[in-house]
């Protein structure tokens, strides 16, 4: 499995644990699809996952609090756009934070 050069540890196993959820539920699962793999409107997107199910198809994120703007908030409005756009398909964001705060 291959992850985003920005992603944390935290946010690889909460992408895991979502992924797990998505399949229980009946949905095909992948993980960092390829272009090939995604429709044109979404190709050359950063996409951790996507749930394919009977009537829906999820993409989601997993980001924790400091990720959650990395390139900008603008970025991730524009996927939404994008995934929206595609009938029958949502974006959904999964935010993720440490139970207990690191010290600096």
């Amino acid at each position: 499995m291959k992850s985003r050069p920005f992603e944390t540890p935290l946010e690889r196993r909460r992408l895991s644990r979502l992924a797990r959820e998505y399949k229980r539920a009946g949905y095909d699962v992948m993980l960092y699809p390829e272009d090939e793999a995604l429709p044109d409107v979404l190709q050359g997107c950063s996409i951790a996952l996507i749930a394919h199910g009977e009537n829906e198809t999820v993409v989601a994120d997993v980001r924790s609090r400091p990720n959650l703007t990395l390139n900008g908030s603008a970025d991730l409005r524009r996927l939404v756009e994008k995934v929206e756009s595609i009938p029958g398909w949502q974006f959904n964001l999964v935010v993720t934070n440490p139970r207990h705060h690191q010290a600096s």
